[in-house]
């Protein structure tokens, strides 16, 4: 395995505990939110899946949005810029 093929591994990884992370920490605040992770989804793309429905209120999905906002780390904030 050469360095480059060791980076893609460790990016993996990352998303993955990255999304785990995210779910664990809006699971803490009362809100549901699963990661997606490889196999349903292609290695290196995990993620959150966060479904609204009409019983939510404009009240949650602020809520939602802010726990967000504080949950995401610095990191994947500078890579999203």
């Amino acid at each position: 395995m050469d360095s480059a093929d060791r980076r893609a591994a460790a990016d993996r990884r990352r998303d993955n505990a990255v999304s785990l992370a995210l779910s664990a920490r809006l699971e803490a605040n009362g809100i549901r939110v699963g990661a997606i992770r490889p196999p349903t989804v292609p290695e290196g793309t995990a993620r959150l899946r966060i479904t609204l429905s009409a019983s939510h209120t404009a009240a949650d999905v602020q809520r939602l949005i802010g726990v967000l906002a504080s949950a995401v780390p610095p990191e994947a904030k500078r890579e999203a810029a």
